[in-house]
């Protein structure tokens, strides 16, 4: 009996202790009080001063970040604080200024010819692949951009 309780009872204290994890991970928050990278809260600070952490989940074996907050944006940074995703709540933009930010100026230059600056949805960026650009748009879909702002493909909506 004893050698049951002592295989058991750490198992229980392990499901307690993620259970405990996901809890926090849905109370709203404040960026101060989050333990994001310094890069992170700064970016957020200055692109969504004022909006709370509604969800926020950290990747053990990445040490990355996935937050939604409390206006509806999810994003997404990496372990140093970059910004490696972002998406507009649902029927809504992403500022020009942000996207300025997170964007090469060689993109934004593609995107303001084809006036689609103001119609991006969302950015995701990989350091091997580049950018992926959703934008709103009647027939097209996205952009696709190396890592310089180079045009690579624009995906039509079908």
């Amino acid at each position: 009996m004893n050698k049951i309780i002592r295989k058991i009872l750490p198992a229980v204290a392990v499901l307690l202790m993620a259970g405990n994890i996901h809890v926090n991970a849905q109370r709203v928050a404040s960026v101060e009080n989050s333990d994001l990278p310094e890069a992170a809260k700064t970016f957020l600070k200055k692109h969504f001063n004022g909006v709370a952490i509604h969800e926020y989940d950290k990747k053990f074996w990445s040490n990355s970040y996935e937050l939604e907050l409390s206006d509806g944006t999810d994003i997404d940074f990496d372990s140093k604080g970059r910004c490696t995703e972002v998406s507009a709540p649902d029927d809504k933009l992403l500022d020009v200024a942000l996207v300025r930010e997170l964007l090469p100026a060689a993109a934004c230059l593609t995107l303001t010819n084809d006036n689609l600056l103001e119609s991006v949805e969302e950015i995701e960026y990989n350091p091997s692949k580049g950018y992926k650009v959703e934008v709103r748009h009647g027939s097209l879909d996205d952009y696709r951009f190396d890592t310089g702002g180079k045009l690579i493909k624009v995906t039509h909506d079908d």
